[in-house]
């Protein structure tokens, strides 16, 4: 960029982001290819008390981030 009219400055950034505690973290981990999304096991829903025809539904998707 050439011309200081087509310069911007980003001067904040706030959001919840999957497997990080801010934005910093979470650009380490779209940089190390880590995945910030995780997936409940079987026994994690059934502890939680997740009722079974819930489980048994085609659009439940059991993640967490």
């Amino acid at each position: 960029m050439s011309d200081a009219k087509d310069r911007i400055a980003i001067v904040g950034m706030a959001g919840r982001f999957p497997g990080a505690p801010d934005v910093e973290q979470f650009w380490q981990l779209l940089k190390g290819g880590v995945e910030g999304i995780r997936f409940f096991t079987p026994e994690e829903l059934a502890a939680a008390g997740v009722p079974e025809a819930l489980l048994r539904n085609p659009d439940f998707v059991p993640a967490n981030g």
